[in-house]
């Protein structure tokens, strides 16, 4: 995988599940109800820790930053110097002052991260399904959705991806690859409910 690839795919699929509305309220969580709840959103903020785990390091590359997120489709994370977004076709990667612009339609992976992730923000599972085996269980107040890619490309490079909640709250994401590396992600000061200014979204959604 690129590093244009790994980035796009962990991007795309930390969003994937952490655009969760609250589940206080449900005594059993299903995975139809968590997409419903996915659907619902609109904007979103959050921040991340990233631990990954390679096998040929004796430590973890570990890496902190924000996510943002409004409705229809635009996607924003920095992380340091590193600033990558997503607006409709095009994806925007500035990193110490070096802009990339990439159009998704000529790069089939990354096309199929974030077709992937738009289809979870949508709630729609026969879409979510033509990429993924999904699986989920639930032991109130627990749940776990297991994604198991079902072709290439995504199955070259990934063996599966694993979230872990808890009643309202998004503990983590595990993605594992075909290498051995895993990938853990966990989340804090989530948002889901935010709502940009102009001023805001100008500022978020730049990849300046």
């Amino acid at each position: 995988m690129t590093h244009v690839e790994r980035t796009v795919a962990r991007f795309a699929l930390i969003f994937a599940l952490l655009a969760l509305p609250s589940l206080a309220h449900a005594q059993a969580p299903t995975l139809e109800s968590v997409l419903a709840r996915f659907a619902r959103i609109e904007g979103l903020t959050l921040d991340y820790h990233e631990d990954k785990h390679i096998s040929l390091l004796s430590t973890p590359l570990t890496t902190d930053g924000t996510l943002a997120y409004a409705r229809p489709g635009r996607l924003a994370r920095r992380a340091g110097t590193q600033v990558v977004v997503i607006d409709g076709s095009t994806l925007r990667m500035t990193d110490a002052g070096h802009e990339q612009h990439i159009d998704l339609g000529s790069q089939p992976v990354v096309r199929s991260f974030v077709d992937s992730f738009r289809a979870f923000l949508a709630g729609d599972r026969h879409a979510l399904e033509q990429s993924y085996t999904v699986t989920f269980a639930s032991a109130a107040p627990v749940w776990t959705i297991t994604l198991t890619p079902r072709a290439a490309p995504l199955n070259q490079f990934m063996t599966s991806i694993v979230f872990h909640g808890t009643a309202d709250v998004l503990l983590s994401m595990v993605m594992t690859e075909t290498s051995g590396d895993v990938t853990t992600t966990t989340f804090s000061h989530v948002d889901d409910h935010h709502r940009f200014s102009a001023e805001e979204s100008a500022r978020l959604f730049s990849s300046r």
